[in-house]
């Protein structure tokens, strides 16, 4: 029997195609660079690349591909996650106070639900909904227990903020609840810390400013 004589394009289909992969529409393996990480074209391909770029350019960050990398952390998305994100800090420290910023956000979200509110801006809502899984789980209390919950939750909150001054205070809840520029960042900084004492179950000590 005479061998068949392959044409070099054909020869390159094979070697494209998976094993075991033939008819099955699979796709190739998406090319990577010597460091392991997906090829700049697989990058470009990101449907999130150009919001990550915007990104960059909103913090006054050139556009490379160190700082779109890092830019990816979800802290990066509002104006107190920003100033973490500036701060030269241990990674779990960052991520305690982030996950304070979250914790703040789920149990205003909550309340707001309980008791009816109407929506926040939509800026607003997107980030206060993120920190928060909705419709996941059947909630089969009823409307007083949600709210007496819901309260009970924002009190706390409210108890934990009770333990740093009044400007840090007002500083936490306007730029973590509303999404607004942060003009106080040491404020900021103390308050989410007396929220992180508070989720840890930690006993609280005044962590505020002298006022007056």
């Amino acid at each position: 029997m005479m061998a068949k004589n392959y044409s070099k394009g054909a020869k390159r289909r094979a070697k494209k195609t998976p094993v075991g992969g033939e008819g099955l529409g699979l796709e190739e393996t998406p090319k990577r660079e010597k460091n392991g990480r997906p090829s700049r074209r697989g990058r470009d391909r990101d449907p999130g690349i150009e919001t990550l770029k915007a990104r960059c350019r909103l913090m006054g960050k050139e556009v490379t591909a160190k700082n779109i990398s890092e830019v990816r952390a979800p802290w990066w998305g509002c104006y107190a996650g920003r100033i973490l994100g500036d701060r030269t800090m241990d990674a779990a420290d960052r991520a305690d106070l982030w996950s304070a910023i979250c914790h703040m956000r789920k149990v205003v979200t909550q309340h707001d639900a309980a008791i009816g509110l109407p929506k926040r801006h939509a800026a607003c809502m997107r980030l206060l909904q993120d920190s928060v899984v909705i419709g996941r789980v059947e909630d089969t209390r009823t409307d007083e227990e949600r709210v007496s919950r819901a309260s009970a939750a924002l009190m706390k909150v409210e108890g934990w903020l009770g333990y740093t001054d009044t400007r840090s205070r007002s500083e936490a809840k306007r730029v973590v609840l509303h999404d607004e520029v942060c003009v106080d960042p040491d404020g900021l900084i103390l308050a989410l810390r007396c929220v992180s004492d508070g989720i840890k179950g930690k006993r609280l000590s005044y962590r505020g400013r002298r006022e007056g």
